[in-house]
Parts: structure tokens; sequence; C-alpha cells
């Protein structure tokens, strides 16, 4: 007997691999194949349908109740592993503490090879159909298997196995026969859904699946058109032919890993991010390039008239501090030679006071009429008073004159330009 197999999955169109919880496997030493899909509400259902599908391809020697037990306990292991994790969610610890359990839908089938018989298991809405080849009448040698009752309806509550305790849901049905020529497909609720709608199409429709992207082209198409729930998708497509002959003969093993799927799908997830972050970097390099050529235009473009300008301005800036340093200088003099000048007028005044000031004798009024002698006498003393206060005067022209020449020569021998306002104050010297 010769086995071909094909087997495809993917995730629902708006997640990823990782977070698809259906899972199948393949072994072809113990001839054992299975499907499980992990009820998404419950906790960690991923990790609950893949050690289903692993434990019972592997686990020849227990029995069914046992093969349940050995999953608890290995699920338990692996999600005390996940909780004790430091970046843990409150949420999930809180879950785990209230020990939630995982759901899973399973169907396995097992050939014999010395009897070429065949037989399977299922619980929940996860199907076993069988169309043997060269059928007359579809609907009659049709074989179905599920826990589902007829008429069948897919639901939200299906039945499933529990990963903590016996609070399974449901029994497991059973079937077993002869091994044909013919092709079984094992899969989960939604395809078991378009596969029992479709009918004899479905049939047709899943030879043309080639290769893993022929089957997610298909699925994307058929959950736009509405043919399909938009849901984690998982099946095994086991051709035989050649039953007479003796032996197991795999042929050709064409399934879909995955954890493939997931590595290749995370690699290029990185490879996108480190393409962008290559991008923003060339991106913000030729900015920079781009304002270094602008700055280098600017300069290189820059007019000797704007230079020119330049200069003059700074010229401008520059005698307008001296001129205010001159006008300052010329003002603080002026003030101290206005000063000297008041002073000196005081002086005189005050002289001037003292001497037209007459004494107490003269103040006495006389009844005798000066002598011609007196008179004389009283005219010299008056003229030598008025060459000394000529002489005072004098005396004090010359000091401030002298004063003046000493500010004169403290000043530059180039006279800055000036305004207007400067101007007016170098006239008053």
């Amino acid at each position: 007997m010769k086995v071909s197999i094909k087997g495809f999955i993917t995730c629902k169109s708006a997640e990823q691999y990782i977070d698809c919880a259906d899972n199948y496997a393949v072994d072809k030493s113990s001839h054992r194949f299975s499907v499980s899909d992990g009820v998404s509400k419950s906790f960690f259902p991923k990790v609950w349908s893949e050690i289903l599908v692993t434990q019972f391809v592997e686990r020849t020697d227990l029995k069914e109740n046992e093969l349940i037990k050995v999953c608890q306990e290995e699920w338990q292991k692996r999600i005390d592993k996940i909780v004790s994790l430091p970046d843990t969610k409150w949420f999930t610890k809180s879950q785990y503490n209230r020990k939630d359990p995982a759901l899973a839908t399973f169907v396995g089938l097992q050939f014999f090879e010395k009897e070429k018989k065949w037989s399977a298991s299922a619980l929940g809405d996860s199907f076993l159909f069988f169309v043997p080849m060269g059928y007359k009448d579809y609907q009659k040698e049709l074989v179905k298997l599920s826990s589902k009752v007829e008429p069948i309806e897919f639901d939200n509550f299906p039945d499933y196995l529990t990963s903590i305790g016996d609070s399974h849901k449901g029994r497991p049905k059973e079937k077993s026969g002869n091994l044909k020529n013919g092709t079984f497909y094992l899969m989960t609720d939604a395809l078991a859904e378009w596969f029992i709608k479709d009918g004899e199409n479905a049939i047709g429709k899943i030879k043309v699946w080639k290769s893993q992207a022929d089957f997610e082209i298909f699925i994307t198409q058929a959950i736009e058109e509405n043919q399909l729930t938009n849901d984690d998708c998982a099946i095994l497509c086991i051709e035989l032919f050649e039953v007479e002959k003796t032996g197991i003969d795999y042929s050709k093993i064409q399934v879909t890993d995955l954890n493939y799927l997931i590595t290749n799908q995370e690699a290029e997830k990185e490879k996108i991010k480190l393409k962008k972050l290559e991008e923003e970097k060339i991106k913000l390099e030729k900015e920079e390039e781009i304002q270094k050529s602008k700055k280098l235009e600017i300069s290189q473009n820059e007019s000797p008239i704007t230079k020119s300008l330049a200069d003059i301005t700074n010229e401008d800036l520059a005698k307008e501090g001296l001129i205010l340093k001159v006008k300052g200088f010329f003002s603080g003099k002026e003030k101290e030679e206005n000063k000297k000048t008041e002073l000196a007028k005081e002086k005189i005044n005050t002289e001037v006071e003292g001497i037209d000031k007459p004494t107490l004798e003269q103040q006495v009024p006389s009844s005798e009429e000066p002598s011609d002698s007196e008179t004389t006498v009283a005219k010299n003393q008056n003229s030598e008073n008025d060459k000394k206060e000529e002489l005072e005067t004098e005396k004090i022209e010359e000091e401030a004159k002298s004063e003046k020449k000493e500010s004169e020569n403290l000043e530059p021998k180039v006279q800055p330009k000036v305004d207007s306002k400067a101007k007016n104050i170098f006239d008053k010297f």
C-alpha cells in the first residue's frame, strides 16, 4: 500500500501564525495522524492542542485514559514554566491561580498494517472524512466522524478535552473499517463546515492545493466570499492507493510545519523592522547632506554687495561707538568747565561785593564836605580798586584759558566724523 500525505495550516486572517491554536501531527512509524483545535477562550489552548496531537502519534503504548493523563501532566509542566517567567502578565497569573484549564477538540486516525484496517476517534467539531476512490454515490459512500449528532450544526460550544481534571465535555465517537483506496481528510471545524456544505465540489478544490501558498490563497478568498468562517484552519489529506499490496510505503509527505511558518514570519518581521530602520537612517543622512549643500550654496552665492553692506554696517557701528565716547568725554568736560566758571563767577561776585560794601565808618554820614586832597585820595583809591578788580578778572580768565588749552591738548589730532549733535558740542569750544 502506498500513502501520500498533504498537510496545510493557517491562522485567522487578522492574526499571525504564532496565534494559531490549531495543530496536527503525522508519524509514519506508528501510522498515526491527528488534528486538534484549541478552544480560543480557554487557558493556553495552543499548548494543549499541540500536546494532544504529538502525544497521540508518539505514545502508542498508552490507552486512551492514560494518554489523556500524560497529556495533562505535560501541559501543566509547560504552563508552570511559562507563568514563572518575569514578564508574565498579571491576568495570566490570575487565571493560573484559579486553575483555569485549556480546552481542545480532537480527532485521531491509526492504520494497522497487518490487518489492513483503520481506526479513528473524535471529540468535538474536528472531523474525519473518508472519500473512497471511484465512488458512485458520494453522500452514501462518504464516511464522517465527529462527536456531533445529526443534523450537524456548528456553534461556539463544541465537545472538548480539558487539560485539568476529568471535566471533559461529551464522549469521543469511534469508527473503524478496512483500508480501501481513497482519501482520509482530517480537519478542524471551519474547514469541516465548508466541506459538508460544499459537498462533492470540495473534493475538486482540495486537489488543486499543491502547496501552502495555494492553500492560503483559497482560504483568503473563501473568507472574503463568506464561504468559510474566519478561523484557524488545519487539514491532513491522506491518500491511499494500491492497498492490496503488503506493507505501507509513504511515497510522498508534504506537511507544512507550523513552527516553521512561525519562525519564518518572525524573521520576516525582523527584516522589515531592520529595513525600516535602515531606510530611516538613509533618509536622515540625505537630509543632512541636503542641509549641508544648502549652507554651502548660500555661503558661495553671498554677493560682494552683501559683504560690503555688512562691512559698512560694522564700520557704522564702530563710528557710532566712537561718537558716543566723544560725546560723553566733551559732555563731562563741558559740565566740569561750567562748574569751574560758576565757581569763578561766585568768587568774583564775592570779592566785588566785599569791595563795594562800605565799612561802618563809611556808612556814618559826615556833615563836613570832603576836601580836595581827600577827594583826590578817594579817587586814587577807587582807581586802585578798579585795577585790582581788573587784575583779578584777567587772572581768572587766564586760568580758564589755560584749562581750556589743557582740554584741547587731550583732544585727538584727527577728529572722527561726527553727527550734527556732536558738532554743536565742538562749536562751544
